[in-house]
């Protein structure tokens, strides 16, 4: 009809805003595209970066190597290595659980530390993995009791240790003395070798576990290593004859001045390197020094021997196996399957390079043995202990807070300022 109104199509104005909220919308679109399904390209090369905590060493080098294959074979994936040392390690794990800060993956030790992250729900849970895989049937018997709880694993092992006595040979050989077997011929080649100007032995005082190992095996010469388990519930029990006796003995060994001058000051790796240049008689220390005792910074290295330490009691000894990385169960790796078994393989892999190619750990998987020429020392210790029962190290049978306790009063009979009776007495207290 001529004159008649135009349909909504035919107004330009209706068409302008239509053009206008169209082209509004595709700029909106492009803009906000990535919030709202994410740039697929970003997406795809995407990496996933998993957070590792460990101590210096060799562990640290044997997950280096590890990591560097899996992530050229596993673009997508990178590792990101954080390295502590020892004294300080444990404190950044205990701030990190305290604010929600635990990385993908971190080193740990078995037993009572680990249960303590159990309890806190921060340890992820290997069973069904570990069932899967069968692991359980790959690993020696006792390797797998560190890390578990309730039957339940949080862990695989690493590798073994064992406490040894490292002698030097030349300086027993041309004093013509015998290698001590228990505590009066222990206390007998201390002053023979005092009278000759030598430092009969070499420790650290400074980090606590080291003059532990003393206090361990003059323990186990008074009575089975047993008896700690049941201290550890019943306090009362330290001041019973083989605790009691035990501190005297140590005790003694600080009145000689059995030790190097700076063995208060002194740090485990300076005791292993002390030994290591000839000057000390002998090193009770973990079986991983054979690393550096026959290495190239060594010049003891064709003329060390091992001995059990000499309490009389060569049924048992100090060791184990403790050593493990564990998942955060609210971790990037415990979100994802393959992950998880990533772990297991990787844990597998730094096993065999610190025991079959480091010369570092004791084996603990079935198919593990040492190379008796390129790791002399160490096989010897292996062999030494074969047929012995292993107790573990008191800090890892002890709670945090008696274990804190513990080494500050072995810390202050070893400096000669509280007595024997003095550590039994609060020893013995709750």
């Amino acid at each position: 009809m001529k004159g008649g109104r135009k349909s909504l199509k035919d107004n330009p104005i209706i068409k302008l805003l239509f053009f206008l909220g169209i082209t509004l919308i595709v700029l909106l679109l492009n803009i906000y595209s990535d919030f709202i399904w994410g740039d697929a390209s970003d997406n795809k090369n995407k990496k996933e970066v998993i957070r590792v905590w460990t101590i210096h060493g060799d562990t640290e080098e044997a997950l280096e190597r590890v990591f560097k294959k899996y992530e050229e074979k596993n673009p997508n994936i990178t590792f990101e290595i954080t390295v502590y040392k020892n004294e300080v390690y444990q404190a950044a794990i205990n701030n990190a659980l305290f604010t929600g800060n635990l990385p993908d993956m971190f080193f740990w030790w078995g037993f009572s530390k680990l249960e303590r992250l159990v309890d806190a729900d921060v340890a992820y849970d290997l069973s069904l993995a570990v069932k899967n895989r069968q692991i359980q049937s790959e690993v020696i018997d006792g390797g797998m009791n560190a890390f578990t709880f309730n039957n339940k694993i949080y862990g695989l092992p690493l590798y073994g240790w064992t406490a040894t006595m490292f002698c030097n040979r030349q300086i027993f050989s041309e004093n013509k003395l015998k290698y001590p077997e228990d505590y009066d011929q222990f206390i007998e080649t201390i002053n023979h070798l005092q009278e000759k100007n030598y430092d009969p032995l070499v420790t650290s005082a400074l980090e606590g576990w080291v003059p532990s190992l003393y206090y361990m095996g003059l323990v186990q010469g008074e009575g089975t290593g047993k008896s700690i388990f049941d201290a550890v519930k019943d306090h009362s029990l330290f001041s019973t004859p083989q605790f009691g006796n035990s501190a005297s003995k140590l005790y003694h060994l600080v009145e000689l001045g059995a030790w190097q001058d700076n063995y208060l000051e002194c740090d485990g790796y300076n005791a292993v390197y002390y030994f290591a240049q000839g000057k000390g008689s002998m090193l009770y220390y973990g079986s991983w020094a054979t690393t550096f005792l026959e290495g190239e910074l060594s010049k003891v290295s064709d003329q060390v021997d091992v001995i059990p330490f000499p309490n009389g009691n060569n049924k048992e000894g100090i060791g184990g196996f403790v050593d493990t990385f564990v998942i955060n169960k609210k971790g990037l790796i415990a979100k994802d399957e393959e992950l998880v078994n990533m772990y297991i393989d990787i844990m597998r892999e730094v096993s065999d390079i610190i025991v079959c190619e480091v010369g570092s750990g004791i084996p603990v998987y079935c198919n593990q043995s040492i190379d008796q020429e390129r790791f002399p020392l160490l096989y010897k210790i292996w062999e030494m202990n074969k047929d012995r029962t292993l107790y573990h190290a008191y800090d890892q049978i002890m709670s945090e807070e008696l274990t804190e306790k513990y080494y500050l009063l072995l810390k202050e009979m070893m400096a000669g300022e509280i007595n024997d009776e003095e550590f039994i007495k609060n020893m013995s207290v709750d």
